[in-house]
């Protein structure tokens, strides 16, 4: 095994480039994905029938409490025109008590402003209700509203979670670029008929298939973190501590990738038709997985199912996971299982398929 395993190696380090190209796609995808909206601000058009104009500029104080999202007060008219013309996706109505989405087509900010109109309505209805029930207490009620609101913009500040979808998504995307090319020779060896030398060798076929698979596992691996090292030091962001729980997710998905390139490579007789494959599966399920955007926009209950069959949306999940809430890795046993389980299907269906292959 340590034979081939080393072999591999020096297979490799002549010719580099597909790694070193891959891996600085990443960071170039990355950066200009990710970085260039650290200081990006969303602008909402925000209308009203109900509301008064004093009253309209008090509900803008209070959603614009958030630097990176920018409230604008409009009419209905131009609201609707500007949606239609495809230059706003989406815009707000206000009323007294309540509010809602005026959408035209889906964006990747609707989940994220929802969410924070959401929380200052609360938080503004909460503080009504005490203000009828202790108007004497009134300012002491502000302070401490806003000292709690002040703490959960820094968390939400301090993960970003687009720039943390683009990271995850895009480093997990071009990993599995990267190990199902290498595992072209594999491919190249079957057709020159290399393959059937070496498994008709004295080498046991189990050290043949495990230093193949051990050197495309170990790649993944140093492609990972070389991935984040670099870009989590060029966008500034923190992962936090959570390291068992992002290693078990990161081992699992490199296996399941491995084990898809092993099934891959039982299937195609040919390079070429390897290589024609593999950029089809590989951006199939990038795009099917939540990669290139979020899931929560999807509204499709058949792609929404054909996410749940892609390993890149549970390594994707469970990345999400660990580092935004900080699962301990009892917590996410589901989707390093299903990663773990589609690894095992996979390569056992590619190893018996090899073996049909290599028989005949």
């Amino acid at each position: 095994m340590l034979n081939v395993f080393i072999l591999q190696w020096k297979r490799l380090f002549k010719r580099p480039l597909l790694v070193f190209m891959f891996l600085a796609l990443t960071v170039v995808f990355v950066y200009f994905m990710g970085g260039a909206q650290m200081n990006a601000s969303v602008t909402v058009p925000v209308y009203s029938e109900d509301l008064s104009t004093e009253e309209m500029e008090t509900w803008l104080d209070h959603l614009n409490s958030d630097e990176s999202m920018i409230f604008e007060a409009t009419d209905a008219q131009t609201a609707e025109e500007d949606i239609r013309m495809n230059e706003s996706p989406f815009a707000v109505e206000l009323e007294e008590d309540n509010y809602r989405f005026l959408v035209g087509r889906e964006d990747e900010h609707l989940p994220v402003v929802s969410q924070h109109i959401n929380q200052i309505f609360r938080e503004q209805i909460r503080l009504e209700n005490v203000r009828e029930e202790f108007t004497d207490t009134e300012i002491e009620v502000e302070e401490f509203l806003t000292m709690e609101t002040t703490s959960q913009g820094d968390l939400s500040g301090e993960y970003n979670a687009y720039q943390l979808q683009v990271l995850v998504g895009m480093t997990l995307y071009f990993v599995m670029y990267t190990i199902l090319f290498l595992q072209m020779n594999l491919v190249e060896e079957k057709e020159i008929g290399t393959w059937n030398r070496l498994v008709t060798s004295p080498v046991p076929k189990t050290q043949l298939y495990l230093g193949h698979l051990l050197h495309y596992f170990l790649v993944g691996i140093i492609q990972v973190s070389l991935s984040f090292f670099i870009l989590t030091n060029l966008m500034n962001i923190n992962l936090g501590t959570n390291y068992v729980s992002m290693l078990a997710v990161v081992l699992s998905f490199i296996f399941t990738t491995v084990s898809l390139g092993m099934l891959l490579v039982g299937l195609v007789p040919t390079p070429q038709t390897l290589q024609v494959i593999i950029p089809i599966v590989a951006t199939g399920f990038a795009m099917l997985g939540g990669a290139f955007w979020p899931l929560e926009i999807v509204s499709n209950d058949f792609i929404l199912f054909l996410a749940e069959l892609i390993p890149i949306k549970h390594g994707l999940t469970g990345m999400l996971e660990a580092l935004q809430y900080n699962r301990s890795l009892g917590e996410l046993i589901q989707p390093i299982g299903i990663l773990l389980l589609m690894g095992i299907l996979f390569i056992g269906i590619g190893i018996n398929l090899m073996e049909r292959s290599t028989k005949r």
